[in-house]
């Protein structure tokens, strides 16, 4: 779970970067944010497949990781999709209140929302096996 949660924090890191870029319709920002919505759909792949039945309340702690990766997952479909269509536009007008922008953002808030409750469950067991305890901003 630990190893997940290190690579959750890659993707995580270069979203805001592509979604700039596709903004300014640089070519780069689709592709890029394909990439990462890729790689969250891998992650959450792996995190429904991980067996937690030997940490305490394992089964609890796999399905807040789940839960807050798929909404992050969902997010970045939304802002693959916002992506795509702007750049096929050539990007026309406000950019950021396109349906799909605006539905990436309120995936993006259910999901740090989903991480915070993951983050505190996280925590103790981070502690007690000398892992990092990732903050919600983290994965």
């Amino acid at each position: 779970m630990n190893r997940l949660l290190s690579s959750s924090t890659s993707a995580r890191s270069g979203l805001s970067e592509a979604l700039d870029a596709a903004a300014r319709c640089e070519s780069a920002g689709p592709s890029r944010i394909e990439e990462i919505t890729e790689s969250r759909r891998t992650q959450l792949s792996a995190a429904r497949s991980l067996t937690v039945s030997a940490l305490t309340d394992g089964a609890q702690l796999k399905d807040a990781l789940v839960t807050a990766l798929d909404a992050s997952y969902q997010a970045d479909r939304a802002f693959l999709a916002w992506a795509r269509k702007l750049a096929a536009s050539g990007c026309p007008g406000a950019v950021r209140e396109h349906r799909d922008y605006l539905r990436g953002l309120d995936w993006s808030r259910a999901a740090q929302e989903a991480k915070a409750r993951f983050a505190r469950s996280w925590r103790p067991i981070a502690e007690t096996y000398d892992l990092t305890a990732w903050k919600a901003d983290q994965i």
